[in-house]
This record gives structure tokens, C-alpha cells and sequence, in this order.
């Protein structure tokens, strides 16, 4: 083989070897633009907000249920009274939810913890269990998320818990002989809603249909009527039987 055609052979073995790493290279690119996307999708979320509160609750609820409980469609909701978006979901989401659907007995909105952010989610969760014992859950639920603060800051320690019970109405030493009382339980809920693939919050059960964050109104108006004309089906089977 002459000098020339080995020279040709190596260059093209040397351009072949260098093919993956720039494959590789690409693939690498592509996921950390991804994950860039995430990042600044959920630092969005978090910090893009306003100091909104929630607005005067304009449908009754019975324990951790907002409406009706025999409505057609319930949307669970997984939250943490420390996440700011939990926040913004309270104060916007909700009430447009609560307004066209909840008032009129179409749907009911669950709520289930998920303390995640530190020791102060773990106890407004306590403290909000101990006020749906004295059937001030949503008043609570209300007022936890208008005395929000950056986490774990001080905004739900011992003492402002005590506060805001006091201001909700509720008996005080009723309120702090149960706030301890609720750790296991919450755990257990926690555990579960993680088994369920919860990982941050809010999340949206609505049926099958999972949401996750603040998203448009729309997406979650598109899955609840999707729900309501499943359930409407369902209703007119049960009747024809």
C-alpha cells in the first residue's frame, strides 16, 4: 500500500472514531437544554408569583372536601401549605374551579398533604388536621396559605400556628391537645401519594388525569368536562340496565 493510501486509510479510520463522540456529545446536549427547560419551567412556578391572597370561600366544605360530597367528579389536589405555587393555585386556580363547577354540585375538590419542604410543612399539616377535627379545615386551609412566608422562615412556627387558630375561631386548648396527634396518619398519606407517583407540588388528580403545577385553566376545564361526560355516560348505563 503506498504512503498516500495509507495516509487516506487513517484519516478515515480517525473521522469513523470521532463519530460517536459527537454523537454522544449531541445527546448530552439535548438533555441538559431539557432539563434546563424543567429548571427554569419550575423556578417560574415558584418564584413568578405575586403576594395574592386567597379569596373569601364562596362554596362550604365537610372536612378536607370543598362541595358537594356526592358530586360526580372529584379533583384531588396534593399540596404543601409552604409551596408557593400551592399558593397561587389557592388564589387563582380554585376559585375559578370552585365557582363554575363546585357551586353548582358538579364537582367536589379533595385535599391531601404533602409536606415536603421541611419541618414547618409537617406542622401547618398538623395544625390544619387539628383544625378539621373542629370542622374549621378550609378556614385554616385559607388561612395557612395568607400567612405564608419563605420556607421554613419562621411564618409557621408553634406560636403563629397558635395565632392563626386564634383567628379562625377555633378553641385554642382543644386546637394544641390534638396538633401533635396527627404525624402518623400524615406519613402514611405522604407514603401513599408518593407510591402514586406525587413528587412535587400541587398536583391534580382529576380521574386519570394528572396535572402538575399552575398550568392554563383551560387544561384543567378540558379534564373536568372530560370527567363530567364520563361520568354523564356512566349514569345513563347504570339507568338503561
Amino acid at each position: 500500500m503506498s504512503t498516500t493510501m495509507r495516509r487516506g486509510a487513517h484519516a478515515a479510520k480517525n473521522r469513523a472514531a470521532k463519530r460517536p463522540r459527537k454523537s454522544r456529545f449531541t445527546l448530552w446536549a439535548v438533555v441538559l437544554a431539557a432539563a434546563a427547560v424543567v429548571t427554569v419551567f419550575i423556578g417560574v412556578q415558584a418564584f413568578g408569583g405575586d403576594d395574592a391572597k386567597v379569596p373569601p370561600r364562596i362554596a362550604t366544605g365537610e372536612g378536607r372536601v370543598l362541595g358537594d360530597p356526592d358530586a360526580p367528579v372529584t379533583i384531588i389536589e396534593y399540596a404543601d401549605f409552604q409551596c408557593p405555587v400551592c399558593k397561587r393555585a389557592a388564589s387563582t386556580i380554585i376559585p375559578q374551579i370552585e365557582e363554575q363547577y363546585v357551586l353548582d354540585g358538579r364537582v367536589n375538590i379533595e385535599f391531601r398533604m404533602f409536606p415536603f419542604l421541611g419541618q414547618e410543612s409537617w406542622a401547618a399539616a398538623q395544625a390544619a388536621e387539628a383544625a378539621r377535627e373542629q370542622d374549621k379545615f378550609w378556614e385554616y386551609h385559607d388561612a395557612l396559605f395568607n400567612a405564608q412566608g419563605r420556607e421554613n422562615s419562621g411564618a409557621f412556627k408553634y406560636a403563629n400556628l397558635v395565632e392563626i387558630a386564634r383567628e379562625v375561631g377555633l378553641d385554642i386548648p382543644q386546637f394544641e391537645a390534638t396538633l401533635g396527634q396527627h404525624l402518623d396518619a400524615l406519613q402514611a398519606e405522604a407514603d401513599a401519594a408518593r407510591a402514586e407517583g406525587v413528587s412535587s407540588t400541587p398536583t391534580f388528580y382529576i380521574g386519570d388525569r394528572k396535572i402538575v403545577g399552575v398550568q392554563p385553566y383551560d387544561v384543567f376545564v378540558e379534564a373536568i368536562e372530560a370527567e363530567l361526560q364520563e361520568a354523564a355516560a356512566a349514569t345513563e348505563t347504570e339507568t338503561a340496565q
